[in-house]
């Protein structure tokens, strides 16, 4: 499951501050620590976050440019052959191919107040899934 681009959400809530974190939630809201966390830089950069919260230079990382989170490697050099991340103007956060075409067969995303939530084809809200807390902190 590919949780580490859902910090572009952050894109969308804040403009310009430190570093931010993303949690890992239940379906009740609750912070899921033994699950991967996401710190998003105030330079745009997204990295994987282990539960005392080093920075996992090991893991897929992304960078946000404009409205979209891309993957890039270690140093920071963009990966084309990986799928990247784009948030709509309505909040909603889709996979996207190579060449920038959205895959809606593949799991989508929608911000809600403080959450990203997992959501079908259609838009509703699947609550059998992990959701995402953002600390308003």
């Amino acid at each position: 499951m590919r949780l580490l681009p859902l910090a572009l959400a952050l894109l969308s809530l804040t403009a310009n501050a430190a570093d931010k974190r993303i949690y890992s939630t239940d379906s009740l809201g609750n912070r899921q620590y033994d699950k991967p966390s996401f710190t998003v830089t105030d330079e745009g950069r997204i990295y994987e976050t282990d539960s005392i919260g080093n920075k996992r230079y090991d893991k897929q990382s992304y960078k946000i440019e404009g409205n979209k989170a891309v993957p890039t490697d270690t140093i920071g050099n963009r990966q084309y052959d990986k799928p990247s991340f784009t948030v709509t103007d309505q909040g909603r956060i889709y996979e996207t191919d190579s060449i920038g075409n959205k895959r809606y067969d593949k799991q989508s995303y929608k911000i809600e107040d403080d959450k990203i939530v997992p959501t079908d084809t259609i838009g509703n809200r699947q609550y059998n899934k992990p959701s995402f807390g953002i600390p308003t902190k």
